[in-house]
């Protein structure tokens, strides 16, 4: 780490923006209809020296309906991975409690879901599959896990309803390049969010776009400091974030991710780590 990493780092993005130069990309959001897509994901997440894995399958059928696109989507049920007290892991069981309903987004040109029909219904069945997670057990350890449940599903119930259509956009979204619809544009400079274990970090890098045997590849690499408080005063700890993307730019949408976000403590030892891969199979 340090500035010779900062240099060799800032080198072979110039390198890059050098040999991607000039290149035009045109990606419009226009998807196959009626045909039913199916959507993979894995992710492992290394967090205290403990790693875990989780797998999650969803259908994806595109539609239009009085003039209008929807995406229609289906979870597939799936067996309860992680401890009840992992917040991954209690995300997951939350949306498998309406595994085999199906959800459907109305979608403005662009790909954006601008809204979730019979939303309150959708919203309060993963409510539901939230609080079941909660432990019945009367001894401290369950206590303590249920209390926590319930705080998150307060939390959940309260949150404004363009929040929780985000929360439910989250099923779809990622499938869909919205902001490479349009033309993929130039090399630039990005601010993006990421989780860590110290909170939420913004970290500061670089977007770029390029043609690859006829897919679209955009890829970012960033990186940040977040302040991590201490007995003897704050430290820095470091995010990095690296994403690719392999879009079909006649469709618009999204063949594979790869996300990997990793955090360094002070001291510079790895103190989490996140990776997420996505398939679209047709």
């Amino acid at each position: 780490m340090g500035r010779r990493s900062d240099a060799v780092i800032v080198a072979a993005a110039s390198a890059i923006l050098i040999a991607v130069a000039g290149q035009a990309i045109a990606v419009r959001f226009d998807p196959p209809l009626d045909k039913p897509l199916r959507v993979v994901t894995e992710s492992i997440r290394t967090d205290g020296g403990v790693t875990r894995r989780f797998v999650n399958a969803r259908r994806v059928v595109f539609r239009r309906a009085d003039a209008q696109l929807r995406a229609e989507v289906t979870i597939e049920g799936s067996e309860p991975t992680g401890p009840s007290d992992d917040p991954a892991a209690m995300a997951r069981a939350g949306f498998a409690h309406i595994a085999g309903r199906t959800i459907i987004f109305r979608l403005d040109p662009t790909g954006q879901v601008t809204a979730v029909e019979d939303h309150a219904a959708v919203w309060q069945a993963m409510l539901d599959g939230f609080a079941a997670q909660a432990p019945d057990g009367s001894d401290a350890l369950d206590r303590k896990r249920a209390g926590r449940v319930r705080a998150i599903v307060g939390a959940l119930a309260a949150m404004p309803v363009d929040r929780q259509r985000e929360t439910l956009a989250s099923l779809v979204e990622p499938l869909i390049a919205a902001d490479a619809a349009g033309g993929g544009g130039p090399p630039r400079p990005v601010r993006v969010p990421a989780a860590s274990p110290y909170g939420m970090a913004e970290l500061q890098g670089i977007r770029v776009s390029r043609m690859a045997r006829g897919r679209v590849e955009l890829s970012v690499t960033a990186q940040g400091d977040i302040a991590v408080p201490g007995s003897d005063g704050a430290a820095r700890a470091r995010v990095t974030l690296e994403t690719q993307r392999v879009i079909d730019p006649a469709t618009g949408l999204v063949l594979e991710s790869h996300e990997k976000v990793r955090t360094l403590a002070a001291d510079g030892s790895v103190a989490a780590e996140r990776t997420s891969v996505s398939r679209l199979e047709s």
